[in-house]
């Protein structure tokens, strides 16, 4: 691969050492076992961490599945008729799949997925998640598994838990948090004789440490009543000894929920835990937090055994008053070592309890909001602090049940000031994602002005500097075929205080089916398709290339050419370590 290099002083508002070179880009090692992989944290000694999504050979458990039921026979049809509309013939029949096809036929494999899925919310029906934890060497790409168990319906893991890996700390002590197991069961309804398959688990989700040594430290909520909730979002090693980890806990449950549950959760026409879970996915917070439960910005603490010796809650933005029932929380999303932890919170406006969350930080047991929101539908979240007490994240407007105007910002604790981030155009909507020691910021913007989806890519900037700059222009140009250096920086996720960047770019590689092998088409073609990856940046010294302007690159590759759009487009929050989806 060739590399490129960028003179000193290239870029004058990106000032000092570090960006007076461009970048070297590696690849790291892909999951090979998925699809996509991306990194969400590294530490200063380059251990890294990440996701892996699109798993292959997810298990299909048919032996509860009742083939003659319409639901089932009415998705096979409308299959059939998608694949004969096209000219095509389908590859399998329900016999076929009640056979075991769906272990070895990719086609009937999708099939079941997609029929699975469309029954997401029905506990009678076989839960799956395709996200696995994975960590990151110069070689390998390895499953780090949190809280799955093997199955007992089928080999191998049940494959139906969340698993989110979110920071590292520099002696390699891993935090994050998944869901428990799903479990079949048998339960027959009240006034009814026949059994039913049901799905249950215990808890939705639970913050977990994992040590050098591997072994899984669960940080337990203070209230798990009904199962209770908790996630880890980052950790520090501590000055004195010991860790510092932050992110929330359930505290209590909001009583019209719980008066929710009495009424509905009776035992009676299916099992307490599968209604439990059908009362946590039906409420649920704006930024996909369950609101079933009271949470908290939560801190606790391990001894250097790796004991939890204590645990608190660390703030919050409004308190309720005697005749108030709104649903309040709070979630810290990063630490310093100043231990400060910064995040956001439900907050008042105008004297009311607002449903919008605000950004802020968690100091001395209090939440401070540092939005200056003016309008109620403004909100916010602060992602990352660094030991200078500068916060970076983000201010947006939620209109029409969206975010809009997303938009960067940096604020200093110091002179209690914020600022905005400046964009790569007037319009385009910002990803804050991390920043360093030195005052460097990294994350993801729109790059183009127009369109429902627009391609976004990584960018880097100095706090105080009037641009950031796109990671990709410090990188080599892309040939015609895309062939000669194949990446786009999507994403930008990490830097570290010696500026390496750890980011998610795309690529084109062959596309693989459900089963993991390689597609053609009709004519027996190989098909491509856009997948990302992470990579590693490294800054070294030299010139810059003269690359031609955006609108002169072609991104189309073959079959893979839209999904490479769809793929720029998306904003990569769904992967990475600062979005939280807790469904």
């Amino acid at each position: 691969m060739k590399h490129t290099l960028i003179a000193a002083g290239i870029f004058a508002g990106l000032s000092g050492q570090t960006l007076a070179a461009t970048y070297q880009l590696t690849e790291l090692p892909r999951h090979e076992g998925s699809v996509h992989s991306i990194v969400s944290d590294a530490n200063e000694g380059g251990q890294i961490i990440g996701t892996a999504s699109n798993l292959f050979n997810l298990p299909i458990d048919v032996s509860y599945i009742d083939f003659d039921d319409s639901r089932i026979k009415n998705a096979y049809e409308t299959e059939k008729a998608q694949v004969e509309r096209i000219d095509e013939t389908i590859t399998f029949t329900l016999e076929d799949i009640k056979n075991g096809s769906a272990k070895t036929n990719p086609d009937a494999n999708s099939f079941m997925l997609n029929f699975l899925g469309s029954l997401g919310g029905s506990a009678e029906y076989q839960k799956l998640s395709d996200r696995i934890g994975v960590a990151y060497s110069s070689s390998f790409a390895d499953e780090q598994v949190l809280f799955d168990e093997q199955s007992v319906d089928y080999d191998g893991l049940t494959r139906s838990v969340s698993n989110y890996l979110t920071a590292i700390s520099d002696d390699g002590v891993v935090v994050g948090w998944g869901s428990a197991p799903f479990t079949k069961t048998q339960f027959t309804p009240k006034d009814e004789n026949e059994e039913k398959t049901f799905f249950v688990r215990d808890w939705s989700n639970r913050g977990i440490v994992i040590t050098p040594s591997a072994t899984k430290v669960m940080l337990d909520p203070p209230f798990i009543q009904h199962g209770g909730a908790s996630i880890a979002t980052d950790i520090k090693r501590l000055a004195s000894g010991g860790y510092r980890v932050v992110g929330y806990a359930s505290v209590g449950i909001i009583e019209r929920r719980q008066e929710d549950y009495d009424d509905r959760c009776k035992g009676e026409t299916a099992p307490i835990k599968a209604c439990v879970w059908a009362e946590e996915r039906r409420t649920v917070n704006i930024d996909g937090s369950p609101s079933f439960y009271d949470l908290r910005a939560y801190q606790w603490t391990l001894d250097d055994n790796f004991v939890v010796t204590d645990g608190k809650e660390i703030g919050v933005g409004a308190v309720r008053k005697d005749d108030e029932t709104n649903n309040i929380y709070s979630i810290a999303m990063a630490t310093n070592n100043n231990g400060v932890a910064v995040g956001y919170s439900i907050a008042r406006y105008e004297d009311d309890i607002n449903s919008l969350v605000v950004p802020g930080y968690f100091k001395d047991g209090q939440f401070t909001d540092i939005s200056e929101r003016d309008r109620w539908y403004k909100t916010g979240k602060a992602v990352d602090i660094n030991d200078s007490n500068i916060i970076v994240g983000y201010r947006a407007e939620y209109i029409n049940r969206a975010l809009r105007d997303a938009t960067g910002f940096y604020y200093d604790m110091n002179s209690n000031e914020i600022s905005d981030i400046p964009t790569y155009f007037t319009g385009s909507e910002t990803v804050i994602n991390d920043i360093n020691n030195t005052g460097y910021v990294v994350g993801q913007g729109e790059i183009e002005k127009s369109g429902t989806n627009r391609r976004r890519e990584g960018f880097i900037y100095k706090v105080g500097d009037e641009s950031i700059v796109n990671i990709n222009s410090l990188l080599p140009c892309k040939d015609a075929s895309g062939e000669d250096y194949p990446y786009t920086i999507a994403e930008a996720v990490k830097i570290t205080d010696s500026n390496h960047i750890y980011a998610i770019a795309v690529k084109t590689v062959e596309r693989r089916d459900r089963l993991g092998g390689i597609e053609k088409d009709s004519k027996g073609e190989i098909e491509f398709e856009s997948v990302t990856l992470p990579v590693l940046l490294t800054p070294i010294s030299g010139e810059v290339e003269n690359c031609p302007p955006p609108e002169a690159e072609s991104y189309e590759r073959q079959s893979g050419s839209i999904f490479t759009f769809a793929l720029f487009a998306m904003p990569l929050l769904w992967l990475r370590r600062r979005k939280l989806q807790l469904r």
